[in-house]
């Protein structure tokens, strides 16, 4: 035992000579100091480790990871095990013992996650792995992983009984984490950690866990250069990770941080193994969203490397939806009457051969008392929640939808690029608008181009100032335009930013590609905020370009609302069939402010969205591939959704930011569409058709004369959209 030495240093610290001859004093000093080191070391040794419980039980499961949770687990995996489980269970076996990478998708309550735990406890008892590390998209969910991890540890009781190496010392902690740096077995030391955040499981001499080590992090927490050093001095880095469920429904929306979260599981994750060594990744994950991380690396063609497998609740779908309508009624109804489901029950047992026909559940003991079957479990979640079951159950997520219309989406907004190069224009644009959106450090804007049927293309977006990085957002952008104009103040550094960056651009020639010269016909400004406000419409006043600059404001009108375009007309104001309007600003009469309904606006860029290439009206996005700006350019696009209205016999659309997103390009797009109607852009709907269906009427005109560049096609009628 190595008691001798610490009784010798703590003389020493007491400033006693071991070799020379002490005073009654001092022999009385050593005395008690030894008596203290001898009473602190019995209380933190904790002996011998004691044997193996069932030494076959144990081996039984070395190879066998299935007989492993079967086994040690049996309160978790109580119901038969059926494809699913069975063939994810092989699947975790051969990346622990083999390496790889394996993203499975199970529907919600099948254990998937449950099951990637197991294979971690499995791989580090065994000793396969030496260092695993949990990554969740959260904290929260980080934590929950490790305590269940070590909650295994810690009273599983099979677990305690074959696998004394590692339990017997967590048990001798007694729950308090501070006797682990003076743990002793048998006079050594064994280096346990066991915290929240990571856990080094204790250093026994001949145990194949002896020193390995389960961390926990964020995805988006710090995973490069995450190492471990023994006691021995040897350098261990990760070589198993369980990627539980990486991203957040707000993640998910987003396609910068899909893209971002792909980067640091390929390169960050899947490089923690350090130069020239392979790691084990299993990711059981859900896919939210079309397109989104799981979703990604689940699917063979773009990720083969993982492996992916996709498992839902149902193979196809009954073919009788007729008697599953039916089943539904008499279930809701019995319900409603407080009657219960036996109803409903028997009448999927009466007709279940034809009920079931089509389609196979793929884990057929799943199912509650009151249900005779998966497949009835199954439709009963479908019916209850058809957008849940799809994302939750089956991993075939629709997309978000929320409003009757369709909503805007990162797949819709992509397919809108048009392999022109940033910047063209297309020899059908007679107009150009800008619209500059004003934040607190910020300015971004977007130029369009448009013909004369609102056919248009997003030909610039950008910041000013010039943004270094692809993807960032107001709240961490460097340099601002505060930073540029130090001193000036919030309404000095606004209007130096836009006389610098504005004045420029409004006098900037730009070639359309049949060589014809353009400039901008109209730039709205948001009006801002504030103290800003005054500094914004100050500018326009001033400036030699005040003809092309207009102040600008969306106001959101919901259902109990009058529209714009039935405001009463008031002395110089005009008042457009298209929801904006145009007028002075109560008591500062030298300043115009154009107002328009965002919410109808918006509406109107989803229809463009969605309107075919080659329509009237269609939208499309200048640029060759799909890089980090363009992403976020589509963040800000998709970054709302509408939800309908109804009041007073009037229903609308009402547009509604998603937490944690930012807008601004959407404005921007919206503002330049609106101040292209001002210029007299016109949205055509084609004369009857050959079936006879006649075109929408053309709205009521202004109620006010608008400019002479206004003109109404004799041939067609005129629609918002």
């Amino acid at each position: 035992m190595k008691t001798e030495h610490e009784k010798e240093q703590l003389l020493l610290d007491l400033g006693m000579d071991v070799g020379r001859e002490m005073s009654a004093y001092d022999r009385h000093r050593a005395r008690m100091a030894r008596q203290s080191i001898e009473s602190s070391i019995e209380g933190r040794d904790i002996g011998s480790i004691p044997d193996v419980m069932d030494p076959k039980r144990r081996e039984k499961c070395r190879t066998d990871f299935m007989l492993f949770c079967k086994t040690y687990f049996p309160r978790v995996f109580y119901l038969p095990w059926g494809p699913p489980q069975i063939e994810t269970a092989k699947r975790i076996e051969a990346a622990a013992l083999e390496g790889g990478n394996f993203a499975i998708a199970m529907p919600r309550g099948t254990g998937k996650s449950t099951l990637s735990e197991c294979a971690a406890i499995w791989a580090i008892v065994y000793g396969y792995r030496r260092y695993v590390v949990v990554i969740c998209a959260t904290d929260t969910a980080t934590r929950e992983v490790l305590n269940s991890i070590k909650g295994t540890f810690e009273s599983n009781e099979a677990i305690m009984e074959d696998f004394p190496e590692i339990c017997y010392p967590v048990e001798k902690l007694e729950g308090i984490t501070n006797r682990c740096k003076g743990q002793l077995c048998n006079g050594n030391r064994t280096h346990i950690e066991w915290n929240d955040v990571k856990l080094v499981l204790p250093s026994i001499e001949g145990a194949p866990s002896s020193g390995s080590v389960i961390n926990s992090s964020t995805i988006t927490g710090r995973l490069r250069g995450m190492k471990h050093k023994t006691p021995s001095g040897e350098i261990i880095r990760p070589d198993f990770v369980i990627i539980d469920d990486p991203q957040t429904h707000e993640s998910a929306k987003s396609a910068a941080q899909t893209a971002d979260r792909l980067r640091i599981i390929q390169s960050d994750i899947l490089g923690m193994a350090g130069p020239g060594r392979k790691i084990t990744a299993i990711m059981p994950c859900t896919v939210i969203y079309p397109d989104d991380v799981a979703d990604q690396l689940l699917d063979r063609e773009k990720s083969p490397d993982w492996n992916g497998r996709r498992i839902g609740l149902l193979e196809g779908w009954p073919k009788n939806f007729v008697l599953w309508q039916r089943y539904w009624e008499i279930r809701s109804n019995s319900q409603r009457n407080d009657k219960g489901t036996t109803a409903a029950t028997e009448f999927y047992i009466a007709h279940r051969e034809e009920m079931d026909e089509g389609c196979k559940a793929t884990w057929p003991d799943r199912y509650e008392q009151d249900e005779a079957s998966a497949i009835q479990f199954a439709m009963n979640l479908f019916f209850k929640d058809k957008q849940t079951f799809l994302a939750e159950y089956q991993n075939e997520p629709l997309g978000y939808e929320l409003g009757d219309g369709e909503q805007l989406t990162t797949q819709s907004i992509m397919k809108l690029l048009n392999n022109r190069h940033k910047g063209d224009i297309p020899a059908a644009a007679t107009r150009l608008t800008m619209f500059v959106d004003v934040q607190k450090n910020l300015l971004y804007y977007t130029i369009m181009a448009f013909a004369d049927d609102f056919t248009c293309w997003l030909i610039d977006y950008n910041a000013f100032p010039e943004q270094p990085l692809g993807i960032f957002s107001t709240k961490d952008a460097h340099p601002t335009y505060r930073d540029l104009y130090q001193g000036t103040g919030q309404e000095g550094a606004l209007t130096a930013a836009l006389g610098e960056f504005l004045i420029p651009m409004l006098h900037r020639t730009f070639q359309r590609e049949d060589g014809m010269e353009m400039t901008i016909d109209r730039c709205l400004i948001d009006s801002g905020w504030g103290e800003t406000t005054d500094a914004i419409y100050n500018f326009v006043r001033e400036s030699r370009l005040s003809a092309v600059l207009l102040p600008s404001k969306g106001v959101s009108v919901n259902a109990t609302v009058r529209p714009i375009s039935e405001y009463p007309r008031k002395l110089g104001e005009i008042i457009s069939p298209y929801e904006w309007t145009i007028g002075p600003v109560k008591s500062k009469r030298h300043v115009r402010l154009m107002r328009y309904d965002a919410n109808y606006w918006k509406n109107f860029l989803r229809n463009r969205v969605f309107s075919s290439r080659g329509e009237s009206g269609a939208f499309s996005i200048d640029g060759l591939e799909i890089d980090d700006r363009f992403r976020m350019l589509c963040d800000h696009l998709t970054s709302e959704y509408s939800v309908a209205e109804t009041a007073k016999g009037r229903r609308c659309d009402i547009w509604k930011l998603y937490p944690n997103r930012e807008n601004h390009w959407l404005d921007c797009v919206v503002g330049c569409m609106v101040a292209a109607s001002e210029r007299g852009c016109q949205l055509l709907i084609a004369p009857p058709t050959a079936t006879g269906k006649e075109a929408k009427p053309a709205p009521p005109a202004p109620k006010r004369a608008l400019p002479s560049s206004y003109s109404v096609s004799k041939s067609y009628s005129v629609a918002a959209y």
